[in-house]
């Protein structure tokens, strides 16, 4: 059934999507991507410049327990890819991250220090899209008329993506895993997974709040580094709408790639959030007056874009993990084991 439901939602966007294609005309779409041409290479650079300064926040995240053996070049392959996997595999951006923690693990890295920096950088990393999907529901407010009620429900995502992250530092801060064997131990769940690797993950609840108490600055310079890559990815959709003659300005680019990065959330038990994003990209448009025929040729590019870096991304795993075969259960044992 679940996988059942995942077909239905990609098949139901990729119907919405092939209707709006039919509707833009296929002329309309040519004549947009004819008008890119050669230039259309130049559309990989702002996510590469995303993926840089990701690498560095995570980088920082490690504090000082990345060892010299591991090269800021090694890091920036294994983040690629593990963010190939997080962008096709339907985990919650889950299974990217434990591979990460793997690969650090087969250089000779204790698992608790990189699920920590794991944690901490994807907590970064959310708490920046929070302040960047605040940035473009204000942007989008000077965009969309005074009575829209699509303005009240971009600030009222706004709140809720707040108060997620809310709680998930409130829940850092008690301890995450800590809360967990609490919980089941109330409800009287044996779990053996997690009984059997309880004092590791007391330890590692440890780790992470020792980071947030002891390098604060730090923490608020990673969020930094990651809400720059977060707006580096609105250089994308500037890029193409001006390469393809249809120009936008910086208040539409910020607000569409604030709520295109919502809309993909939503589709993330799509695999690769197929046809959800699409759907967002056609809707996100027409929500904020943007050019009709840059809608469909730009969904078809940013789909484009993203599997061009999957493939990279499969390929630099490809070469850490040639034994593809029984690659989750490995992953599992190494990842699960005592630090």
């Amino acid at each position: 059934m679940k996988l059942a439901l995942r077909l239905i939602i990609a098949g139901a966007g990729l119907a919405l999507f092939a209707w709006f294609v039919h509707r833009t005309g296929i002329d309309t779409i040519s004549r947009a991507f004819a008008t890119l041409g050669w230039s259309a290479p130049l559309i990989l650079v702002p996510y590469a410049l995303v993926y840089l300064l990701d690498t560095i926040g995570w980088r920082l995240s490690f504090g000082r327990t990345l060892p010299k053996t591991i090269s800021f070049g090694t890091l920036f392959r294994i983040r690629w890819a593990g963010e190939s996997l997080n962008n096709v595999v339907p985990s919650a951006y889950l299974g990217g991250e434990a591979v990460k923690v793997y690969l650090l693990h087969k250089r000779g890295m204790p698992v608790a220090d990189g699920a920590s920096s794991v944690v901490i950088g994807k907590t970064a990393q959310v708490l920046a899209e929070v302040i960047f999907i605040a940035s473009g529901a204000v942007a989008g407010s000077f965009i969309l008329p005074v009575n829209s009620s699509a303005r009240a429900g971009m600030f009222a995502v706004t709140g809720a993506a707040t108060a997620l992250i809310a709680m998930l530092f409130w829940l850092q801060h008690r301890g995450m895993f800590s809360t967990l064997l609490a919980l089941t131990g109330r409800l009287r769940l044996r779990i053996r997974a997690l009984a059997s690797r309880a004092d590791s993950l007391r330890q590692l609840d440890w780790r992470i709040f020792d980071f947030y108490r002891s390098d604060r600055r730090r923490f608020l310079f990673i969020v930094t580094l990651y809400l720059a890559g977060w707006i580096a990815d609105s250089l994308e959709i500037l890029l193409v709408s001006h390469l393809a003659g249809m120009p936008m300005d910086w208040n539409q680019a910020l607000a569409f790639e604030a709520f295109i990065g919502v809309a993909k959330a939503l589709g993330v038990f799509a695999p690769a959030a197929l046809g959800v994003q699409e759907s967002g990209v056609i809707f996100l448009f027409y929500l904020f007056g943007l050019p009709s025929g840059l809608a469909a040729p730009y969904a078809i590019t940013r789909r484009a874009r993203e599997l061009t870096f999957v493939l990279i991304g499969g390929a630099l795993l490809y070469t850490e993990e040639p034994a593809l075969r029984g690659f989750a259960q490995r992953v599992a044992r190494e990842v699960e084991a005592p630090a």
